[in-house]
C-alpha cells in the first residue's frame, strides 16, 4: 500500500508540472508500467517480460481511451482543468495500483510462479 502511494504521488506531480502541454501523459503510462513491475517484484511474483509488454499495451490503451481522453480535454480548461487533471491522474494510478497489488498478492500467483 505504501509503494502505491509513493506511486500517486509522484503521479500528482508529474501531472502538475505537465498539466498544461497536451500529450504529456504518456509519461504517466510509463509510470504505471514501471509501478506494475516494482509491485510484482515486491509481492516476489515473477513476471516476464511477454507479461510486461501486454501490461503496457493493455495500460496504454486502457489510458488512451480513459484517462488521455479526460486529461487531454481537462488541459484546455485553465486551472480548474488543470487541477482535475491532477486528480485524475493520482486516482488512476491509485486504483491501478491497488489492483496489481491485489492481483501479485493472491496465493495462487505466487504459487505459480514459485513452481
Amino acid at each position: 500500500m505504501k509503494f502505491v502511494l509513493v506511486y500517486t504521488l509522484i503521479a500528482g506531480a508529474i501531472s502538475a508540472l505537465t498539466a498544461p502541454i497536451p500529450g504529456t501523459s504518456l509519461l504517466l503510462t510509463a509510470l504505471e508500467v514501471y509501478m506494475i513491475v516494482h509491485l510484482s517484484k515486491i509481492q516476489e511474483a515473477k513476471l516476464e517480460l511477454k507479461e510486461i509488454g501486454y501490461s503496457a499495451i493493455a495500460l496504454y490503451g486502457l489510458s488512451t481511451v480513459l484517462k488521455d481522453a479526460a486529461l487531454e480535454v481537462l488541459t484546455f480548461i485553465p486551472v480548474i482543468g488543470w487541477l482535475a487533471e491532477v486528480i485524475v491522474a493520482m486516482l488512476f494510478v491509485f486504483f491501478l495500483g491497488m489492483l496489481a497489488n491485489l492481483y501479485f498478492s493472491r496465493p495462487s500467483r505466487k504459487g505459480r510462479d514459485l513452481q
